[in-house]
């Protein structure tokens, strides 16, 4: 197994520079309140005299609200995505699911799902219109041909089967859906454990889906800010309608590549056991 470094790659992407990102959004958006037009030279050489002990702290302050964010965006940004087109090992294999509002069970699901969309209304918009109207969706959520799906549900069966279990009926709802039940952990796991030239590649989609779902939720974040800030003052104009349409679309671009990369990496593990000569 790859030793993991105590400063991994997934410390950068997945936290210190979503951190800096939105500090450094802070700033600008500070600097426009006292300055009509954005100067990048005037911006940049305010920081021209800043000591090591700022840029310590700068660095330490971007990791841990890097941290924070990671783990909004993966309540937030994940579990929408989770809850509307269910895990990629579902899609992948083509299996049915509960819908964004058939998968709730109770009163504080339902209440937890109204305040995504309020949270991410920019992303949920733009996913509505683009991922569903426009069928975006199918670059990020088509399932494997029946082929590949065929050979990793024999497969998994196999390995299922060493531990006791396979699928069937008992790992199914009462509508024959099969999302309650996660069995791409234990896939992930054997696929990791079990494939050394893989780990690398496995571990780097980790940290670009994060990076991205992170990045995802702070061009959301902008986006309400923006919106709220021109409706509060009632400065609906051309200029700032296409910077909300702007962000938004960045939002959703970051929300696209984030299912991408989320899919990759279940892709992965699945092929990973797909191939496995031990799994007979």
């Amino acid at each position: 197994m790859t030793k993991q470094n105590p400063f991994s790659v997934y410390d950068f992407l997945g936290y210190l520079i979503p951190g800096s990102v939105l500090i450094y959004s802070y700033l600008i958006i500070d600097y426009l309140k006292t300055n009509k037009e954005f100067n990048s030279t005037d911006f940049v050489s305010s920081f021209s005299k800043v000591e090591f002990e700022s840029i310590f702290f700068f660095i330490i302050l971007s990791y841990i609200i890097g941290h924070l964010l990671s783990f909004i965006s993966s309540i937030t940004v994940e579990k929408y995505a989770n809850w509307v087109y269910s895990y990629p090992s579902k899609y992948l294999l083509d299996m049915k699911y509960d819908k964004f509002w058939d998968s709730a069970r109770k009163w504080t699901d339902i209440l937890w799902r109204i305040i995504i969309i309020i949270l991410l209304f920019p992303c949920v918009i733009f996913d509505l219109f683009f991922g569903n109207f426009l069928n975006f969706k199918k670059f990020y959520t088509s399932p494997l041909d029946s082929l590949l799906r065929n050979i990793i549900l024999n497969k998994l069966n196999i390995l299922l089967g060493k531990l006791g279990h396979k699928f069937t009926n008992e790992y199914k709802n009462e509508r024959g859906y099969a999302n309650e039940y996660d069995f791409n952990r234990i896939a992930t796991h054997y696929a990791y454990e079990n494939s050394k030239n893989h780990q690398a590649k496995m571990s780097n989609y980790v940290a670009l889906y994060g990076f991205l779902r992170t990045l995802c939720l702070i061009f959301n974040f902008l986006s309400i800010y923006l919106f709220l800030r021109v409706s509060i003052y009632l400065n609906w104009n051309l200029e700032n309608f296409s910077l909300f349409i702007f962000l938004s679309g960045i939002t959703y671009l970051t929300f696209m590549a984030f299912m991408k990369f989320y899919r990759r990496y279940t892709l992965e593990g699945l092929m990973i056991i797909a191939i496995d000569e031990n799994l007979k």
